[in-house]
């Protein structure tokens, strides 16, 4: 009775009555329209016998990839292409653009639309089944929420569909496509079932793969053209456990390392490194196009041109690296300093990026593999780059964390970074990867400064000290290594916080205290 109701209200509601009786006709002359059928390998707008509630998502990759959802009602397929694709989590609102009426012939669809056609782009059916609407689907549709269970191979139980206002000048209805909180919701935390699954339900091949066998899109093609331009040797493994179809994202949030106070014990389970003093860097790699983007996602490939030409001359055809760029000493330890001196002056001439992982390499994402096998992938496709080149393998060492860690003490490395073998790249910071500082380091403080002798306003060495026992005792002076650059910038921070009484708990030998300016830098916290 409440849906009959409903109903009568919509057919007296004059202005939305006209549209919305439009609407559920199931008219395809808006698709016939659009379409050339002597180009196109898309279904003609012919009707047939309907075959019940179905439903289908296909995986749209046109000017922006996208999935659409299409319903059957009333002989057609009521479409709405979701933006983000549909979402598992509740909380999650995806926005959903009204599309035209669709054939039933259409639920099968996948293929490659020739560029120029409306759609233009790659297509596969990511979803099918059946959807079972709650209440009057016709009254409901009309007045723009609709409530519905789907039984697919993938999406399942309840989902909504609500209309939106709107802005002034949209063409199309803007509608949000919302997951009910039941048994096949998800938490934001649980891994997102677009990446999860993403192969066609009818062939198994991903948008990749299938654009490679039809008409190919300016971006798919440039990765096949670098693909063909690269070395004839496989550059990788023929695969790797737990890798899995997929597309390559704009940026992927970095796995960060957790701070310990000692490094894990034994070679089996945990792979070492060392620690780099430099800019964390992740590489995309499409085609010919090469993205430099900092842990943030901001694109800094400009900043390091010399890098990106680097990778660009590898030809690979898809990839998502993860590394460091630096620039290292003499004694090849890198050095955040000379980072900055070559960013600042130099021609990136210095620039050494040291890749470390590898999420994704030619329709592969890599991120569910275990890091052992990251590692042999990443091993091959830099097996015949040169030692001293601009790009570099970063070696993992599989020896005990704690000799590790004195190692590079002794060496004045600042410490190592000890990741567990066995297990996926995931993102934000855990306890997968832990870093492990030297602990022989000691932590000293700016008492006071003595000026330059050879220049005016600048510091010609620091006088240092160290807390015991809440007292600061002074340790002497440190005078050299500074640029003058350097010893201008210190003079005109450390001038600004003078003090007349000294910090010390005893006072400065005579020789140490001629000429020292005191400072308020040495003040605990």
């Amino acid at each position: 009775m409440a849906a009959g109701s409903s109903s009568m209200k919509a057919r007296k509601a004059p202005s939305r009555s006209r549209s919305a009786k439009k609407r559920a006709s199931g008219s395809l002359s808006t698709y016939r329209a659009k379409r050339d059928f002597s180009i196109t390998s898309e279904p003609k707008a012919k009707r047939v016998k309907s075959q019940g509630n179905r439903f289908v998502v296909q995986k749209h990759d046109a000017r922006r990839l996208h999935y659409d959802l299409r319903l059957e009602l009333d002989g057609v397929l009521k479409g709405w292409a979701v933006t983000r694709g549909p979402s598992l989590v509740p909380s999650e609102k995806r926005l959903s653009v009204h599309t035209e009426d669709h054939p039933l012939q259409y639920i099968d669809f996948e293929g490659v639309i020739p560029a120029g056609q409306y759609g233009g782009g790659t297509m596969i059916v990511w979803d099918q089944g059946r959807w079972i609407p709650e209440g009057d689907p016709h009254a409901d549709y009309a007045r723009g929420r609709l409530t519905f269970s789907l039984e697919g191979e993938r999406l399942k139980g309840k989902w909504h569909l609500v209309r939106t206002r709107g802005k002034p000048g949209d063409k199309n209805e803007q509608w949000l496509l919302l997951k009910s909180d039941d048994e096949a919701a998800r938490t934001s935390e649980d891994p997102d079932i677009l990446e999860e699954e993403t192969t066609s339900l009818k062939s198994g091949r991903t948008i990749e793969e299938l654009a490679a066998q039809g008409d190919i899109r300016v971006d798919h093609a440039a990765r096949a053209k670098v693909a063909r331009s690269g070395s004839e040797r496989s550059r990788r493994p023929s695969k790797v456990k737990g890798a899995k179809n997929g597309i390559l994202l704009p940026f992927v949030e970095p796995a960060l390392a957790q701070l310990v106070e000692n490094a894990p014990r034994g070679g089996n389970n945990w792979l070492h490194e060392i620690k780099l003093d430099g800019y964390r860097m992740q590489a995309r790699i499409e085609g010919g196009d090469i993205k430099l983007l900092t842990r943030k996602g901001l694109d800094w490939t400009a900043k390091f041109k010399p890098i990106a030409n680097a990778l660009k001359e590898m030809k690979i055809p898809s990839a998502l690296l993860d590394g460091e760029i630096v620039v290292e000493d003499e004694a090849g330890v890198s050095s955040f300093s000379a980072l900055q001196k070559e960013l600042k002056g130099g021609k990136g001439k210095r620039f050494v990026y040291y890749v470390f992982d590898l999420l994704y390499l030619d329709g592969e994402d890599l991120r569910k593999a275990a890091l052992a096998g990251r590692n042999a992938a990443l091993r091959l496709l830099f097996d015949d780059l040169p030692q001293v080149g601009a790009i570099r393998f970063s070696d993992h060492l599989e020896e005990d964390g704690a000799t590790l860690v004195r190692h590079a003490c002794r060496m004045g490395l600042e410490a190592i970074i000890s990741k567990r073998a066995d297990q996926p790249y995931r993102s934000g910071r855990g306890d997968d990867w832990v870093k492990s500082k030297c602990t022989q380091r000691q932590e000293l403080v700016i008492a006071g400064y003595l000026p330059s002798t050879a220049s005016k306003k600048a510091v010609g060495s620091l006088v240092m000290g160290v807390y015991e026992a809440g007292k600061l005792i002074p340790v002497g002076r440190v005078g050299t290594g500074f640029t003058s650059e350097v010893a201008g910038a210190l003079y005109k921070t450390l001038t600004s916080i003078e003090m007349k009484a000294s910090p010390f708990a005893s006072k400065i030998p005579v020789l140490q205290s001629t000429n020292v300016t005191l400072t308020s830098s040495s003040k605990k916290a």
